[in-house]
Protein backbone atom coordinates (compact mmCIF):
# COMPACT_ATOMS: atom_id res chain seq x y z
CA UNK A 1 0.00 0.00 0.00
CA UNK A 2 1.99 2.72 -1.38
CA UNK A 3 2.37 5.63 1.10
CA UNK A 4 -0.25 8.41 1.08
CA UNK A 5 0.66 11.40 -0.09
CA UNK A 6 0.63 14.96 2.61
CA UNK A 7 -2.14 17.30 1.91
CA UNK A 8 -1.78 20.00 0.24
CA UNK A 9 -1.68 23.40 2.14
CA UNK A 10 -4.05 25.31 0.99
CA UNK A 11 -2.92 28.39 -0.92
CA UNK A 12 -2.60 31.41 1.63
CA UNK A 13 -5.31 34.13 0.35
CA UNK A 14 -4.20 37.36 -0.80
CA UNK A 15 -4.80 39.78 1.92
CA UNK A 16 -7.23 41.97 0.70
CA UNK A 17 -6.65 45.24 -0.80
CA UNK A 18 -8.57 48.64 1.85
CA UNK A 19 -11.71 49.30 -0.40
CA UNK A 20 -11.38 52.62 -1.54
CA UNK A 21 -13.46 55.43 0.25
CA UNK A 22 -16.89 55.80 -1.01
CA UNK A 23 -17.14 59.07 -3.13
CA UNK A 24 -18.21 62.01 -1.37
CA UNK A 25 -22.20 62.05 -1.93
CA UNK A 26 -23.43 65.37 -3.24
CA UNK A 27 -24.94 67.30 -1.34
CA UNK A 28 -28.72 67.86 -1.88
CA UNK A 29 -31.26 69.74 0.06
CA UNK A 30 -35.27 68.84 -0.35
CA UNK A 31 -35.98 72.96 0.39
CA UNK A 32 -34.22 75.15 -1.93
CA UNK A 33 -36.07 78.02 -0.20
CA UNK A 34 -34.44 77.66 3.23
CA UNK A 35 -31.88 80.13 3.46
CA UNK A 36 -29.99 78.54 6.56
CA UNK A 37 -30.15 75.18 4.81
CA UNK A 38 -28.31 76.80 1.78
CA UNK A 39 -26.07 78.48 3.82
CA UNK A 40 -25.29 75.63 5.65
CA UNK A 41 -24.24 73.41 2.61
CA UNK A 42 -22.22 76.50 0.96
CA UNK A 43 -20.53 77.30 4.17
CA UNK A 44 -19.23 73.45 4.49
CA UNK A 45 -17.60 72.97 1.25
CA UNK A 46 -15.91 76.79 1.55
CA UNK A 47 -15.07 75.20 4.70
CA UNK A 48 -13.39 72.23 3.25
CA UNK A 49 -11.74 74.15 0.02
CA UNK A 50 -9.77 76.38 2.22
CA UNK A 51 -8.22 74.17 4.38
CA UNK A 52 -6.98 71.79 1.44
CA UNK A 53 -5.52 74.95 0.43
CA UNK A 54 -2.86 74.29 3.28
CA UNK A 55 -4.65 76.20 6.20
CA UNK A 56 -4.91 73.98 9.34
CA UNK A 57 -7.79 74.85 12.16
CA UNK A 58 -7.11 76.59 14.84
CA UNK A 59 -8.56 74.12 17.30
CA UNK A 60 -7.30 75.87 20.26
CA UNK A 61 -10.26 78.50 19.66
CA UNK A 62 -12.65 75.54 20.17
CA UNK A 63 -11.04 74.12 22.89
CA UNK A 64 -10.98 77.37 24.96
CA UNK A 65 -14.75 77.83 24.51
CA UNK A 66 -15.30 74.23 25.80
CA UNK A 67 -13.39 74.82 28.81
CA UNK A 68 -14.95 77.64 29.26
CA UNK A 69 -18.55 76.52 28.92
CA UNK A 70 -18.14 73.15 30.98
CA UNK A 71 -16.96 75.29 33.68
CA UNK A 72 -19.45 77.60 33.99
CA UNK A 73 -22.28 74.36 33.57
CA UNK A 74 -20.11 73.12 36.77
CA UNK A 75 -20.75 76.13 38.24
CA UNK A 76 -24.67 75.84 37.68
CA UNK A 77 -24.61 72.18 39.49
CA UNK A 78 -22.91 72.98 42.40
CA UNK A 79 -25.05 75.57 43.14
CA UNK A 80 -27.65 73.36 42.55
CA UNK A 81 -26.52 69.95 43.85
CA UNK A 82 -23.57 71.25 45.90
CA UNK A 83 -23.30 70.54 49.62
CA UNK A 84 -25.58 71.42 52.36
CA UNK A 85 -28.75 73.15 52.10
CA UNK A 86 -30.33 76.51 51.18
CA UNK A 87 -29.48 79.31 52.93
CA UNK A 88 -26.96 77.83 54.96
CA UNK A 89 -24.86 77.63 52.19
CA UNK A 90 -26.06 80.68 50.55
CA UNK A 91 -22.36 82.20 50.36
CA UNK A 92 -21.52 78.88 47.94
CA UNK A 93 -24.57 79.48 45.80
CA UNK A 94 -23.61 83.30 45.68
CA UNK A 95 -20.24 82.23 44.37
CA UNK A 96 -21.55 79.31 42.04
CA UNK A 97 -23.62 82.74 40.73
CA UNK A 98 -21.31 84.92 40.87
CA UNK A 99 -18.64 82.73 38.92
CA UNK A 100 -21.43 81.21 36.36
CA UNK A 101 -22.28 84.86 35.11
CA UNK A 102 -18.75 85.87 34.60
CA UNK A 103 -17.77 82.67 32.68
CA UNK A 104 -20.73 83.01 30.18
CA UNK A 105 -19.33 86.25 30.10
CA UNK A 106 -16.18 85.82 29.14
CA UNK A 107 -17.41 83.35 27.09
CA UNK A 108 -19.41 85.75 24.90
CA UNK A 109 -16.23 87.78 24.70
CA UNK A 110 -13.87 85.65 23.25
CA UNK A 111 -16.32 84.37 20.90
CA UNK A 112 -16.77 87.39 20.23
CA UNK A 113 -13.26 88.68 19.99
CA UNK A 114 -11.76 85.76 18.19
CA UNK A 115 -14.49 84.56 15.86
CA UNK A 116 -16.97 86.92 15.62
CA UNK A 117 -19.45 85.49 12.25
CA UNK A 118 -16.44 83.60 11.36
CA UNK A 119 -17.17 79.30 10.59
CA UNK A 120 -14.00 78.88 10.07
CA UNK A 121 -10.51 80.46 11.70
CA UNK A 122 -7.27 78.78 11.33
CA UNK A 123 -3.66 78.94 12.51
CA UNK A 124 -0.89 81.45 10.73
CA UNK A 125 0.32 80.58 7.77
CA UNK A 126 2.96 81.56 5.11
CA UNK A 127 3.83 84.45 7.03
CA UNK A 128 0.14 85.58 7.87
CA UNK A 129 -1.34 84.86 11.33
CA UNK A 130 -4.28 82.88 10.12
CA UNK A 131 -8.16 83.54 8.35
CA UNK A 132 -11.38 84.10 9.47
CA UNK A 133 -13.49 82.86 6.77
CA UNK A 134 -17.36 83.94 7.50
CA UNK A 135 -20.37 84.56 4.72
CA UNK A 136 -23.28 86.37 4.67
CA UNK A 137 -26.87 85.84 3.56
CA UNK A 138 -29.75 87.63 3.99
CA UNK A 139 -33.00 85.50 5.22
CA UNK A 140 -35.07 86.13 1.45
CA UNK A 141 -32.43 87.26 -0.17
CA UNK A 142 -30.51 85.28 -3.30
CA UNK A 143 -27.30 86.32 -2.68
CA UNK A 144 -24.81 84.69 -0.99
CA UNK A 145 -21.34 86.11 0.52
CA UNK A 146 -18.19 84.89 1.05
CA UNK A 147 -15.21 86.48 3.07
CA UNK A 148 -11.94 85.55 4.02
CA UNK A 149 -9.92 88.29 6.34
CA UNK A 150 -6.87 88.51 8.31
CA UNK A 151 -7.44 87.17 12.16
CA UNK A 152 -5.54 90.40 12.92
CA UNK A 153 -5.52 93.18 9.77
CA UNK A 154 -8.98 93.83 8.85
CA UNK A 155 -7.76 95.61 5.83
CA UNK A 156 -6.39 92.69 4.37
CA UNK A 157 -9.58 91.20 3.38
CA UNK A 158 -11.04 89.54 -0.16
CA UNK A 159 -14.71 89.40 -0.90
CA UNK A 160 -17.31 87.34 -3.34
CA UNK A 161 -20.99 87.78 -3.57
CA UNK A 162 -22.47 84.89 -5.97
CA UNK A 163 -26.12 84.28 -6.52
CA UNK A 164 -27.31 81.19 -4.80
CA UNK A 165 -29.05 79.83 -8.27
CA UNK A 166 -25.31 79.62 -10.11
CA UNK A 167 -24.33 76.99 -7.32
CA UNK A 168 -27.82 74.68 -6.75
CA UNK A 169 -29.64 72.94 -9.50
CA UNK A 170 -33.34 73.14 -9.42
CA UNK A 171 -33.66 69.15 -8.35
CA UNK A 172 -31.71 70.42 -5.36
CA UNK A 173 -28.26 69.16 -5.79
CA UNK A 174 -25.00 71.94 -5.00
CA UNK A 175 -23.30 72.50 -8.11
CA UNK A 176 -20.20 71.23 -6.12
CA UNK A 177 -16.92 71.66 -8.54
CA UNK A 178 -18.57 75.00 -9.45
CA UNK A 179 -18.60 76.07 -6.01
CA UNK A 180 -15.63 75.09 -5.35
CA UNK A 181 -13.78 76.69 -7.93
CA UNK A 182 -15.20 80.14 -7.13
CA UNK A 183 -13.96 79.64 -3.59
CA UNK A 184 -10.33 78.26 -4.18
CA UNK A 185 -10.40 81.53 -6.88
CA UNK A 186 -11.31 83.54 -3.81
CA UNK A 187 -8.49 81.56 -1.50
CA UNK A 188 -5.84 82.52 -4.04
CA UNK A 189 -7.26 86.08 -4.26
CA UNK A 190 -6.04 86.08 -0.20
CA UNK A 191 -3.25 84.56 -0.92
CA UNK A 192 -1.90 87.18 -3.57
CA UNK A 193 -2.51 89.76 -1.61
CA UNK A 194 -0.54 88.67 1.61
CA UNK A 195 2.33 87.86 -0.60
CA UNK A 196 2.39 91.31 -2.12
CA UNK A 197 1.97 92.61 1.62
CA UNK A 198 4.45 90.46 2.20
CA UNK A 199 6.60 92.08 -0.16
CA UNK A 200 5.91 95.58 0.59
CA UNK A 201 7.05 95.20 4.01
CA UNK A 202 10.54 92.95 2.43
CA UNK A 203 11.29 96.03 0.85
Amino acid sequence: MGRAKPAAKAAAAAPAKPAEEDAQEPIKLTNLYDAGALKGALDEVAREVVLDAGFNEDVMVSNIKLVLGFTAIGSGLLAQFGPGKFPANWWMVFACVVAYLLLTTLLNLYSWRVEGEAFLVTRPFRGGKGVRVSSRMGRWSDEFTLVISDREDPSLEVTAQHAIPEFFHSNGYLADAAWRAAVEELTRSYLERLAARRGKKDD
